[in-house]
């Protein structure tokens, strides 16, 4: 039996992919399977990959037509066998005994999921950023919530292991043709979940590439992120709506979806913030934003009555 399936999407990545594989053909805990999953990738990103799938028959490369992020996950996700899964972009890399803390835990605990730390390393490597959490075992779900939605990276697909059986039988999918993925499910698998650990070990790094010009590609991707963040935000209050949980963990997940969304604004300006507020206002955000305490009544407050002043103002 295979413990890890550990799925790579690959498009466009000649650059990083080595890093990459190498990081997780030096893994210190050796039963996994590597689904690389190549999405119409164009540059010489396949020839890297034959090289592994070559030298190691752990590695194993797919290719299918473009489909995006989300499809390419679903594609790998679809070829895993192990009892584990996890996601990691092609550009990042994990490190060596990430595995291995990770098979401690689950012979501890036989969980749904798996919190691991991440570090947030800049392109020049010259400065980083630890996220993590207090380590916890065997929480549900609905319990550990509140507790990993304070860290500014908890949705990230990637800093999760994931038990296949329990992703498998919910039918969970990454959204095609949607960008911000990550937002439009992690979420909701973490309060699906029976079962969460968490440990303390930085498993995952992910690099942050420079890149100070706005590009015309990168302010339609803007665009679009804006659109799938607003439509996520709608398929987020359907999928809650429908979850037979207590109304406090339901007010504690809605309000978190909707700061979310408003943190959003930060990146805007002129016409598009004019824009994405006003889709903000007709979906009446502020109900959404908990004030159970003075403070948050206050923010509640400011931002339904001068949005633009507390995007200015009150975001950090």
């Amino acid at each position: 039996m295979v413990k890890f399936s550990i799925i790579v999407p690959v498009y466009n990545v000649e650059e990083y992919i080595a890093n990459c594989l190498d990081s997780i053909l030096k893994q210190s805990y050796e039963n996994y399977e590597v689904i690389i999953v190549n999405d119409g990738t164009k540059d010489d990103s396949q020839k890297i990959i034959d090289k592994y799938v070559k030298k190691d028959k752990r590695f194993k490369s797919f290719i299918k037509e473009n489909g995006g992020l989300s499809d390419a996950r679903n594609y790998g996700i679809k070829k895993a066998v192990g009892d584990y899964f996890l996601l990691v972009d092609s550009d990042d890399s994990i490190n060596k005994d990430l595995l291995k803390e990770l098979n401690e835990e689950i012979e501890k605990n036989d969980v749904d999921l798996i919190k691991f730390g991440i570090a947030k390393i800049m392109e020049d490597n010259k400065s980083s950023e630890i996220e993590i959490c207090d380590p916890v075992s065997n929480v549900a779900g609905i319990n550990i919530f509140s507790t990993l939605l304070k860290k500014s990276l908890f949705v990230t697909a990637w800093s999760y292991a994931y038990k296949t059986s329990f992703w498998k039988n919910n039918k969970f999918e990454y959204s095609y043709g949607r960008i911000h993925e990550d937002f439009g499910l992690t979420p909701y698998v973490v309060i699906k979940a029976k079962s969460v650990s968490v440990i303390d070990y930085v498993g995952y790094n992910y690099y942050i590439r420079n890149n100070s010009i706005m590009t015309n590609n990168e302010m339609d991707k803007l665009k679009k992120k804006n659109v799938d963040s607003l439509y996520f935000f709608d398929l987020h209050m359907e999928r809650i709506n429908g979850e037979d949980i207590e109304e406090k963990v339901k007010n504690v997940y809605r309000s978190y979806v909707a700061n979310a969304l408003i943190n959003r604004s930060v990146l805007l300006d002129g016409k598009m913030l004019k824009d994405y507020l006003n889709e903000l206002k007709i979906r009446n955000i502020s109900d959404y934003m908990l004030s159970n305490t003075m403070g948050r009544k206050v923010k509640k407050m400011l931002f339904k009555m001068f949005p633009k002043f507390y995007v200015k103002h009150c975001i950090k």
